[in-house]
């Protein structure tokens, strides 16, 4: 049997052309479609053979005794491997609204989040999940506790990548001035600390903070219970694209595939287990692990394409599109890329 060391260069050609083919048709690859789109100098017996052989080879399976054949994990590979150095030209009209996007950078993390999201749904349709790594390493800045009518406060943590909202329950007992000299309080003695390190020093700033006014040490405690919960879990925003959007797609026709594939979509902590086990330890400014690659079992059939973007002092941005083995490989690297390079840009002008 022929091995990847004796795939001939017509052979190579043959499948590279079916497997393009069949992700912008998702049509059966047959000697038929072969030669009509492009080798019509060979004869149908003479693909019929390539074909057999790169089958044996493991390129190519047949779902149905009688039906043509369609990629394997193994030609998905050697199709990334061998044109992602081409780039994908996106749409003007695309970018100019992608730029629009980013025009200017929001102060709150999780509108650049958002945005970043949104920004590679317009390009893929695929479900996108945006989150952040490295979350202990953000530096305070500043901590402001603003208290709201519903007897809870907005807590909004300045750090040196952007704001971080979110919200806590609040004692009877405290007052906005409590509110004010909180926030004041904790500005002073947390600034230029990492979250990290005011986590790992928890009982240390506890300690001191109980020799001063008790709603300093309360409101601590229930600040750092939600920084802990943002260095576990890393703050995470999922953008999906429209159920009938996604479904449009023909691998998800038949109801129980659709089933499957949005009952993984869905799940926030199965996705999250998902992308943390890829392995991005390399140089490449996208990872791609594509169907029976995934150390997941659930994701035999499916590729997620991720790319990570340093916002500064080791915090990672996570980008990660999840689709069916028949995704455009070439357009949602291309616009991951095209993407970060907006991020880089944004970045360097919110630090100006």
């Amino acid at each position: 049997m022929e091995n990847d060391f004796h795939l001939s260069d017509r052979k190579k050609e043959i499948l590279l052309s079916a497997v393009e083919s069949y992700i912008e048709k998702a049509l059966p690859i047959t000697s038929g479609s072969v030669q009509e789109s492009a080798f019509q100098s060979l004869s149908s017996a003479t693909l019929r053979n390539e074909l057999n052989a790169l089958e044996a080879m493991g390129y190519l399976k047949q779902l149905h005794t009688s039906g043509g054949r369609i990629p394997t994990s193994k030609a998905y590979r050697l199709y990334v491997n061998e044109l992602m150095v081409d780039s994908h030209r996106l749409d003007h009209e695309l970018i100019r609204k992608i730029r629009q996007k980013f025009s200017t950078r929001s102060a709150y993390l999780r509108d650049v989040l958002d945005t970043l999201a949104q920004s590679i749904n317009e390009i893929t349709s695929y479900p996108t999940f945006v989150s952040l790594k490295g979350y202990g390493e953000l530096i305070v800045q500043g901590i402001n506790i603003i208290p709201l009518i519903t007897g809870q406060a907005l807590i909004l943590f300045q750090t040196n990548a952007g704001i971080i909202s979110n919200t806590l329950q609040l004692s009877p007992d405290i007052t906005e001035d409590n509110c004010k000299d909180a926030s004041k309080f904790l500005s002073n003695q947390l600034y230029g600390k990492k979250i990290g390190e005011i986590i790992r020093n928890y009982d240390a700033y506890n300690r001191s903070f109980h020799n001063q006014i008790g709603y300093y040490e309360d409101l601590f405690y229930s600040i750092t219970d939600v920084l802990k919960e943002y260095v576990d879990n890393g703050l995470q925003f999922v953008k999906n694209t429209s159920t009938t959007k996604l479904l449009s797609n023909p691998e998800y026709k038949d109801i129980d595939s659709a089933k499957k594939f949005l009952n993984i979509v869905e799940n926030q902590d199965r996705i999250q287990d998902i992308l943390n086990s890829i392995d991005d330890n390399n140089n490449s400014d996208v990872v791609i692990t594509i169907g029976e690659e995934n150390l997941n079992e659930e994701l035999s059939h499916y590729s997620i394409v991720q790319a990570n973007y340093t916002m500064g002092n080791g915090v990672v941005t996570n980008i990660s599109v999840l689709g069916p083995e028949r995704m455009d490989y070439p357009k949602i690297t291309s616009a991951l890329k095209f993407i970060m390079d907006e991020m880089k840009s944004l970045d360097q002008k919110y630090k100006e």
